[in-house]
C-alpha cells in the first residue's frame, strides 16, 4: 500500500469535497487534479462539472440533458468533456505540484479508462493524492491508501488526523 494516498468517503452531502477544499486552503499546497462541483439550476442538481484544480477549465461529467454516453441514475456522462479534461488535468502533473487531488473516484469517471489509467498511475506515483471516494468504490481502492469515513468518523477528527499526515510531505 502507497502511504502518501488518502482517501475520503461518506454518504452524499457529508462534507467530502468541502473538506478536501478547506485542507487545500489551510495547507497552502500546490495542486493539480479534479474537481466534480454539483450543476445547480433552481435549486435542484441538473449534474456535474468537471473542473481542472490547476487552469480552472471547464467542462461536463454528466447532466441530465447530455443525450449520449453510460447513463448514471438520471444523468448521462459527457464521454468525451471527461477524456478531455482527465487529458488535462491528471495526464501530466508539474513537478512543482505538491498533491494530487481527484474529486472524485465515482461510477461516473470510471466509465472512462482513460481516467481509469491515468488515476492508477497517479496512485502508484510518487506524489501524494488526495481523493473523494465514492461509497460504491472503496473496496476496491481501500488497500491504496488510508481511508477516511465521514459517515463514521467526526469531520473535525478527520480533517486534524490528515493535515497531521500531509504536514510531512
Amino acid at each position: 500500500m502507497k502511504q502518501d494516498n488518502i482517501f475520503i468517503t461518506g454518504p452524499p452531502r457529508s462534507g467530502k469535497s468541502t473538506l478536501v477544499r478547506e485542507i487545500l486552503e489551510e495547507m497552502n499546497f500546490k495542486a493539480e487534479g479534479l474537481r466534480t462541483p454539483e450543476i445547480r439550476e433552481g435549486g435542484e442538481r441538473k449534474g456535474f462539472k468537471l473542473v481542472d484544480i490547476d487552469s480552472s477549465e471547464e467542462g461536463i461529467l454528466a447532466h441530465v440533458d447530455v443525450e449520449e454516453g453510460p447513463r448514471v441514475s438520471r444523468y448521462r456522462v459527457d464521454m468525451e468533456d471527461l477524456d478531455r479534461l482527465t487529458e488535462r488535468s491528471l495526464a501530466d502533473i508539474s513537478d512543482d505540484c505538491d498533491i494530487v487531488v481527484i474529486d472524485e473516484i465515482g461510477t461516473m469517471e470510471l466509465y472512462s479508462d482513460y481516467f481509469v489509467e491515468k488515476m492508477e498511475e497517479l496512485l502508484d506515483s510518487k506524489k501524494p493524492v488526495l481523493a473523494v471516494l465514492h461509497r460504491n468504490q472503496v473496496k476496491k481502492y481501500e488497500n491504496q491508501g488510508e481511508l477516511f469515513d465521514l459517515e463514521k468518523e467526526d469531520y473535525a477528527s478527520v480533517k486534524r488526523k490528515i493535515k497531521d499526515i500531509l504536514k510531512d510531505f
